[in-house]
């Protein structure tokens, strides 16, 4: 088996062996995410464009992974060793294209992920907008650090939806995109010091860290989604539904670096489990899943913090 794709399995069973019976959730998950692949990848044209999100997933993970010098230079056949990890994630769910009449998108997508490893520019991350702490609280540190790294991907995007408002999906799904950057926030563990700095108990922490995101996340989205629905009314529902949604995936990603903190930990193994829900969260009427993972996860972390803050 090749050397990365054997080392993600290992991690993937060391996150999976932490979660408890979040791992039936997480079976559930990725179950109807693969027979939703198998229904879109029936139909023309949307077979294609599964076919080419798909790729740029692959795409952007290779842009934005920093082991790519170390794997060009310590690992033999580095340029298969990726190829093998892009090829097994995206097979998971193009593989059953197969079965289907647009049965060709599997060769092209595969093919096409063979040129991906040759991509060796890395997309840099640059600090922006450093007067953002005037305006967010220093407790809210992750979404200060976060909108830093991002703003040059977060505001385009953002501007994008609100232009883009009055279309059906187009605008939920550049959310969803903001959302999933925004999740990402919380995989860097603060050290010790900061997180006993408001001398919260771990009940307390978690709520106020919950609660400061779902604002953020209500400020962010309510506009675009007011728009929205004055546009494409039969859509009210849908916008409704969508907000706990994306409330929800963020929300589990806080509850997901909180159960497994360590001070000054960067929690980035977190990020296959949170890539799964990440994937659910942008379908409505899956509200259940992401929401049932952060209350899970939620006691997880509060028994986690007890260890730290109400010693």
């Amino acid at each position: 088996m090749p050397i990365l794709l054997n080392i993600r399995l290992i991690q993937a069973k060391r996150e999976l062996s932490s979660a408890g019976l979040g791992v039936l959730v997480i079976f559930a998950l990725v179950s109807f995410l693969i027979y939703a692949a198998y229904t879109v990848f029936q139909k023309t044209p949307d077979a294609y464009y599964l076919t080419a999100f798909l790729f740029l997933v692959c795409v952007s993970i290779q842009s934005y992974r920093n082991d790519k010098q170390f794997v060009y230079v310590h690992i033999r056949q580095p340029y298969f060793e990726m190829y093998s990890e892009y090829l097994a994630l995206a097979s998971i769910f193009s593989a059953s294209s197969l079965f289907t009449g647009n049965w060709f998108c599997f060769p092209v997508l595969i093919s096409g992920l063979f040129f991906v490893p040759f991509m060796k520019f890395t997309v840099k991350q640059i600090t922006y907008f450093p007067s953002i702490s005037s305006v967010v609280p220093a407790t809210d540190f992750e979404w200060i650090s976060g909108f830093r790294k991002s703003f040059g991907i977060l505001v385009p995007l953002y501007l994008l939806a609100l232009c883009l408002s009055w279309f059906r999906i187009l605008p939920l799904l550049i959310l969803w995109f903001i959302t999933v950057t925004i999740a990402s926030f919380f995989t860097e563990c603060e050290p010790l010091q900061i997180l006993k700095e408001g001398d919260f108990s771990s009940a307390r922490l978690l709520k106020h860290k919950l609660t400061r995101m779902a604002k953020y996340i209500l400020i962010l989205q309510i506009p675009v989604l007011v728009i929205n629905t004055i546009f494409n009314p039969e859509f009210w529902l849908l916008n409704i539904l969508f907000i706990p949604l994306q409330v929800s995936l963020v929300g589990y990603a806080v509850c997901l670096k909180y159960s497994t903190y360590e001070p000054n930990k960067n929690a980035i193994g977190n990020n296959i489990v949170l890539s799964i829900a990440s994937l659910g969260s942008i379908i409505p009427y899956f509200l259940p899943i992401p929401l049932l993972m952060a209350i899970y996860t939620y006691g997880k972390a509060i028994k986690n913090l007890k260890s730290y803050l109400d010693d």
